[in-house]
């Protein structure tokens, strides 16, 4: 019997991101689920992002599996990557697969080819207090420039605002002195699988490679030319990453390593 396969959206996000993803597993026969993360239900004003952690969010994903008979595979996207190493951590998986993943501490995940539509996001006194939206021009850079205009205005209508506090935890590294973006690597006993784009300018492959040899053995890494950040749904070949991550999960899921003594 297939796994069952729980997805967690990331920034800017809501559940229907994973529609396309969702849709190829069950035809090949998984059970799936998509994960709301707090603050960010279809409906939900800008205002309920406001204060929300990344520790809500592992929180929040760790308590609903908790509550399984067997353990899942857990997809994540962005920051539903980073999310996803962090409840791999914490609760027995049968796998887990990271999507154009953001990166734990002590990766510095800041480039130079991010900064530019970022930085003024990070400017106003107490913005981690708050939430803010990408404009239609950051999300094309950012998010969606592997596709074509039309197909990337579609799905900026249908982004949601994000917590400035996730922003800002996720966008330093070490310098999270409270420590909600770190991951006890040798708490993972999972299976774990990396897919990311090499044209990804919000999670550059800088940050990708450099999470890739962070893990060493413990992660299956691959990399692709002709994606950037959203190999979801909208950029031609995400088919493949589906079908790959799909294959990959048959093979892997349920084999466990022992943890480190």
């Amino acid at each position: 019997m297939a796994a069952h396969v729980v997805f967690v959206h990331g920034m800017w996000s809501t559940p229907l991101v994973w529609n396309a993803w969702r849709a190829h597993f069950e035809h090949a026969g998984f059970t799936t689920e998509a994960l709301t993360l707090p603050g960010h239900g279809v409906d939900e004003p800008d205002h309920a992002l406001h204060g929300v952690g990344l520790a809500d969010c592992v929180a929040s994903v760790e308590q609903h599996i908790a509550q399984m008979e067997e353990p899942p595979v857990l997809i994540g996207h962005s920051l539903g990557g980073l999310i996803t190493q962090q409840v791999a951590a914490r609760r027995p998986l049968a796998a887990a697969v990271l999507v154009c993943s953001a990166a734990p501490a002590p990766i510095f995940p800041q480039r130079p080819a991010m900064l530019p539509q970022l930085i003024r996001h990070f400017l106003p006194w107490q913005s981690w207090r708050k939430s803010f939206r990408l404009s239609r021009h950051e999300a094309g850079y950012l998010l969606f420039n592997a596709m074509d205009r039309d197909s990337g205005d579609a799905l900026f209508d249908d982004m949601k605002a994000e917590s400035g506090r996730i922003a800002w935890e996720t966008a330093y590294g070490l310098l999270n002195w409270r420590g909600t973006n770190r991951v006890n690597r040798s708490a993972i006993t999972c299976p774990l699988l990396a897919l990311a784009g090499m044209q990804d300018h919000i999670i550059p492959l800088g940050v990708s490679r450099r999470m890739a040899r962070w893990y060493g053995k413990q992660l299956d890494y691959r990399e692709y030319p002709q994606h950037a950040h959203w190999m979801l749904d909208a950029e031609a070949g995400w088919e493949d990453r589906a079908e790959e991550a799909c294959q990959w999960i048959r093979r892997h899921a349920g084999s466990a390593r022992k943890s480190p003594a």
